[in-house]
């Protein structure tokens, strides 16, 4: 095997966890808000208001405990591969995919597309990541990488 192939292959897990933590901070500027300040905040993205302020809380909460599911895959992927294919589907692309329905299909507030093309955004980095992962140890493991 050569010492290339595994380099590019070390960038591309460093990549995939910057993607990541971008990912669970994203999360986190729009959770901690939510669970705090929950009427400011869906005035901040045009979310109207329905009386009380459990749900949006709800979520935040939520959300964060997903965010901490993320963790592991980004200290340690190679044991927890499983976990940074299951943030790319159904995890982050649910979400996204739903909200994108909701706001375009059954006329909920434009203010849900922030998350939903977050969602969306790290989705698709962390897709890009995965596969150029799988296909170089898939390369160096046949013995293919260009020397």
């Amino acid at each position: 095997m050569s010492e290339p192939g595994h380099q590019s292959l070390s960038r591309w897990k460093f990549r995939h966890s910057v993607v990541v933590w971008v990912g669970i901070l994203l999360n986190l500027a729009y959770c901690v808000p939510l669970l705090a300040a929950p009427g400011w905040t869906l005035d901040l993205f045009g979310i109207p208001q329905e009386g009380t302020t459990f749900w949006p809380r709800l979520v935040g909460g939520l959300l964060i405990l997903i965010s901490v599911f993320y963790i592991p895959m980004s200290i340690d992927l190679d044991r927890y591969r499983i976990f940074a294919w299951l943030s790319i589907l159904p995890s982050r692309t649910f979400g996204a995919t739903f909200l994108f329905i909701a706001v375009l299909v059954f006329g909920f507030s434009g203010g849900f597309l922030v998350p939903a093309l977050i969602d969306a955004g790290i989705s698709i980095a962390s897709l890009v990541c995965m596969i150029r992962i799988v296909g170089i140890e898939q390369r160096l493991a046949n013995g293919r990488w260009p020397r």
